[in-house]
């Protein structure tokens, strides 16, 4: 090792990135309370404000994944102000206040003079696509992980929008206070980096024998995000981007809720504010955001879970074009549709209906009867 290299005062860690990752600048020097506490691995994945890589706590054992948030590239209006913290992203203020078993949880929170680091849980299953398994026909609920690092996808990172933390504060408060509950039903030069398969949803399905899962797997899996959502609408979150990519899937379907850049804040109690700007993935806009109009989170909340439930089903979009989009016009080959359950159907064209007055909200689609009577993953 370099004499000259920065390293850790009380450790003798390598306190300089490129010891890690050639993704940080020369010379940049990580925190050296989180080198202390996190030895950094393998990268996940990267986009335009960040990258992720996975971390080893140094005493506990147990793998993180660490998203670098460049502090550069959040935009003026989507800072909050907090009290332990002081001025942070509203993503990550966001994400270190909620608790539900399908959304990935905040473990440490550091800074240094470029990136804010957000640990959170490793949770999910490498996957590698159908061709680099071995050929079998899938049992349910086993799918086919991976213990290789042959695969890079990126990760979506960072998408800031403004939101109101008073407002969210003072519901995550009432939670815990126990005021209101919702709702329980059931060293350099740097060295050749590792680089993770994927963990989420979308390799999930795309290693699967014909690229989409059986109803059985898909109503287990759907259910668990409707749980997410509905802990989320009782709180006034909307996520906004909700898609195969954001969701983190283990060999048991177990899935937990990602990415929380594009989330956006309001009292529960109140009409929902409208939006002009889209933040989120054109695949899984909603009608009104296709025409252009001004839009509510949560019903287009919904048709995003109708569009990804025709991924989980049939392994594609529900429509040919946008046009059909806009218009509700679902397309569904019929060698599948003929295979799917009428409640199962219903249920993706309640989500899709175009005028975001008469859609589903999210406790009707809670309450369908496709999702009543969820079968234990043991029972599959």
């Amino acid at each position: 090792m370099d004499g000259d290299e920065s390293l850790s005062p009380s450790t003798g860690f390598p306190l300089l990135g490129r010891a890690y990752s050639d993704r940080f600048p020369v010379d940049h020097e990580l925190n050296s309370y989180f080198v202390e506490t996190y030895e950094l691995e393998d990268e996940l994945g990267a986009g335009g404000y960040g990258f992720v890589m996975t971390a080893r706590h140094r005493t506990g054992g147990h793998e993180t994944a660490v998203k670098f948030i460049i502090k550069d590239k959040v935009p003026a209006h989507a800072w909050v102000e907090d009290e332990s913290f002081g001025r942070i992203p509203s993503e990550v203020m966001l994400v270190s206040l909620l608790e539900h078993d399908n959304i990935v949880r905040c473990l440490d929170i550091f800074e240094d003079s470029h990136y804010f680091y957000l640990v959170q849980e490793l949770h999910g299953t490498p996957w590698v696509s159908r061709k680099k398994a071995q050929h079998q026909e899938l049992a349910v609920p086993s799918l086919t992980p991976s213990s290789s690092c042959s695969t890079l996808d990126s990760l979506p990172l960072l998408t800031p929008h403004p939101t109101d933390t008073a407002i969210w504060e003072s519901q995550l408060e009432q939670f815990r206070n126990g005021q209101k509950q919702p709702e329980n039903l059931q060293p350099l030069p740097p060295p050749a980096f590792g680089r993770r398969a994927s963990h989420d949803l979308f390799e999930c399905i795309e290693q699967s024998r014909h690229k989409r899962l059986p109803e059985p797997q898909a109503r287990y899996i759907f259910a668990q995000v409707i749980e997410a959502v509905h802990y989320l609408e009782q709180l006034g979150i909307t996520h906004r981007d909700i898609k195969d990519e954001n969701l983190v899937i283990d060999s048991d379907l177990k899935v937990k809720l990602i990415d929380f850049g594009s989330a956006v804040v309001s009292d529960p109690e109140q009409e929902r504010p409208y939006y002009q700007m889209f933040y989120g993935t054109t695949a899984y806009a909603a009608s009104e955001i296709l025409q252009r109009k001004k839009y509510q989170a949560p019903p287009a909340e919904i048709w995003t879970l109708g569009v990804l439930l025709s991924f989980l089903l049939t392994g594609s979009s529900p429509f040919l074009s946008e046009d059909d989009a806009i218009h509700g016009r679902v397309s569904i080959r019929e060698s599948i549709a003929t295979t799917l359950s009428e409640d199962c159907l219903s249920l993706m064209q309640r989500c899709l209906e175009p005028d975001p007055s008469k859609r589903a909200d999210i406790y009707e689609v809670r309450a369908h009867p496709w999702l009543q009577g969820t079968l234990d993953i043991e029972c599959l």
